[in-house]
């Protein structure tokens, strides 16, 4: 196995945050890390001289030289990295990158990329996957054959595209800077199943998954937490005695990495029941916003669609047109030769709308990048008719965009002639008006009325069950002018607005008077109420609150990287310990790493973890020493990063059920207890 980081920078550039590069940095964080292989991938250029003065200096390693280049509109970064034996020619292509990227937005297009670099067989090339900023997905598409892993940002997403077989190869790699006064290294690095160190030899370990871990030995189940300490990608706790280290662990672990949540000690227990239930209510009304947002959001676009139509201004431009024809009827007698040309009396040509057409083509392009239901589409219909349907819409939009152009083009040309005949002529000139466009805008606003007095009606629009507590929305029209200013949050009146509630598309035109944004118009015309219940149907409790709150939050680290957990059972019984948040972590394990501080047996045993952590304190000449002592829990032995080891069954006991003689003397007591049921 070869620990690999080929994401290392060591110049200053316009897209980094300004650093000073201290060589003997780097030197110590390769050897700190017993790193292998590393790979200089400054941005958007390679220093020659530079690469020498690292090579030398870290001649014990492997050093491959590289460049991290701006690529697509959206700036996307990709990773180019050569052979030491062409480096030469990779320098000089690195130049003409140089030469185009000069500000901080300036990228590379596909075409250019291509030409610089040319037989792109040559190089590993690794792309940004699942980190920011990603490469554009058609740019992965058309470099497929020559990408042969993705670079993620966390473990999570490591686990993620491991998993999925239609993924690319993942790596974890630093994105260093070595700079001078840094002491904090890094540890995201990748594992190869390799003995030869070659570019090649690389490619073809990427090529197959199975060959690409966090670890040495223990595959794709563990990853580095710390420089000393492995954990499970799934479930692992950390049990030992009071100030032990458990928590000082969680927090390395915790200071170490980003975007984690952590869940200390006593953080959901009620102090102040009056302020929990006020905060309870504002996480309620935050949740009930998004639901809400979410199921009228179709309903917004429909009231975007209608709220700019005026129905008086039609009928206006009705009496401008009837008065001009009747007008121009009565003065035949002032007709003259500008009045009598063709185009006096010309209508615009209708500009076709093609943002549905874009919408169209849009969504091919999220059909033909879906990863996670490929098969499911593909099922349905195949690649290739979905690539043929996507070119047809492209050539579409092409065509008509061109007609769009020339029509626009004709209208102002003949605009601008019918203004000059206008000047030169007595004759009234009949007013242009859109007869179809005033009839759509009729037909919009009764279906616009006939969509709220539907939407109105009561009806259960959201239901979940999380852990024994049901989350409850329904919809309900608005009872009073009161009741739109508590939704709005402002201090403005919505009583003569509220006159109109039952005719939707006045109601609308006076919400426009109103000082309120536009894009919130739909959320007055119904509200929705959001409750969490518990098991029976009641509204929570107090003590129900924090349970419900300690669930959330578990859930929630669905959208973190790693979740640590601190002695949960600090705060919350046994029972509900047992029966709703084990079961909770030990489904979102699945998901992304967990680690739970705990000392109790309900905690410890019954969550059947991956991985476990003994922690210690021992008293040193040199001061307080924390240990860890580590392994699967079915191991015998436990062992340290020292070699050192102590049976399982010991740190156990004496963790959780506080030493082997408490343990045998609660199961002599429950025996006896038992023995009364005969």
């Amino acid at each position: 196995m070869k620990k690999i980081d080929l994401h290392i920078h060591t110049l200053s550039t316009i897209s980094d945050a300004d650093f000073c590069f201290d060589i003997d940095i780097l030197d110590s964080y390769v050897r700190t890390r017993k790193i292998d292989v590393i790979a200089i991938t400054n941005h958007n250029l390679f220093n020659l001289e530079q690469y020498k003065t690292i090579s030398s200096r870290l001649a014990y390693i492997t050093v491959l030289p590289g460049i991290e280049i701006n690529i697509g509109e959206n700036c996307g970064h990709i990773l180019v990295i050569s052979s030491s034996a062409n480096i030469q020619d990779f320098s000089q292509r690195c130049l003409e990158v140089q030469q185009k990227i000069t500000q901080q937005h300036d990228y590379l297009s596909l075409d250019d990329f291509k030409q610089i670099f040319a037989d792109l067989h040559r190089y590993l090339i690794i792309p940004h996957y699942e980190k920011k900023p990603s490469v554009d997905k058609r740019i992965l598409r058309d470099l497929h054959d020559v990408i042969y892993c993705g670079e993620v940002s966390s473990v999570k997403k490591f686990i993620y595209c491991q998993k999925d077989n239609d993924d690319l190869t993942p790596v974890l790699f630093s994105d260093f800077r070595a700079c001078r006064g840094n002491v904090s290294f890094p540890f995201q690095q990748t594992f190869l199943d390799i003995d030869e160190i070659s570019i090649n030899s690389i490619k073809l370990c990427l090529k197959d998954k199975s060959k690409v871990s966090l670890t040495e030995s223990e595959g794709h189940s563990m990853f580095f937490a710390l420089p000393d300490l492995k954990l499970s990608t799934g479930l692992n706790v950390i049990i030992g005695g009071r100030s032990s280290g458990k928590t000082y662990t969680l927090d390395q672990i915790y200071e170490t990495y980003e975007n984690i949540k952590y869940i200390k000690q006593f953080s959901l227990l009620e102090r102040d029941p009056n302020k929990a239930e006020e905060e309870f209510t504002s996480k309620l009304n935050i949740q009930q916003s998004f639901i809400a947002k979410d199921y009228l959001s179709e309903f917004s676009d429909v009231v975007e669609d209608v709220k700019d139509i005026s129905l008086t201004d039609n009928e206006r431009k009705i009496e401008k047109y009837i008065s001009s024809l009747l007008k121009h009827a009565s003065e035949c007698e002032r007709s003259d030769a500008f009045s009598q040309c063709s185009l006096y009396a010309e209508s615009e040509f209708q500009i076709n709308d093609l943002n549905k057409l874009k919408d169209l083509i849009q969504a091919m392009e999220e059909l033909l990048d879906s990863t996670q239901y490929k098969s499911i589409i593909e099922k349905h219909i195949s690649r290739d008719i979905l690539i043929s349907l996507y070119e047809d819409l492209i050539r579409t939009h092409i065509y008509e965009n061109e007609l769009v152009l020339k029509k626009r083009w004709i209208n102002e040309l003949v605009s601008l002639i019918q203004s000059n005949l206008q000047s030169n002529t007595a004759a009234t000139r009949i007013e242009d008006i859109d007869f179809y466009e005033i009839q759509i805008n009729r037909a919009k606003i009764k279906k616009f009325e006939k969509i709220v007095n539907n939407l109105r009606m009561p009806r259960n629009i959201y239901r979940k069950e999380l852990q024994g507590f049901i989350l409850v929305a329904k919809t309900n029209t608005f009872n009073g002018a009161q009741e739109l200013k508590n939704k709005c949050g402002k201090q403005v009146a919505f009583s003569d607005a509220f006159k109109s509630y039952n005719n939707p598309y006045e109601y609308l035109q006076k919400l426009k008077d109103i000082n309120i944004e536009e894009t919130t118009y739909y959320k007055y015309f119904m509200d929705v109420e959001f409750k969490i219940l518990n098991q029976y149907g009641y509204p929570v409790s107090g003590g129900e609150r924090a349970e419900f709150n300690l669930l959330q939050e578990i859930n929630d680290a669905l959208q973190y990287d790693l979740l640590l957990v601190d002695e949960p059972e600090s705060s919350f019984d046994n029972l509900f310990l047992k029966e709703r948040v084990n079961a909770l972590l030990k489904s979102i394990s699945q998901e992304l790493p967990i680690v739970v501080v705990t000392h109790s047996s309900t905690v410890g045993a019954s969550i059947k973890p991956d991985f476990m952590i003994y922690t210690k304190r021992e008293i040193t000449k040199l001061g307080i020493k924390y240990k860890r002592y580590s392994g699967v829990p079915s191991n015998r032995y436990l062992m340290s990063n020292d070699g050192e080891t102590m049976l399982n069954i010991e740190a156990t006991l004496d963790s959780l059920e506080a030493g082997e003689k408490a343990y045998k003397d609660r199961s002599e007591k429950y025996e006896t207890l038992r023995s009364f049921e005969g």
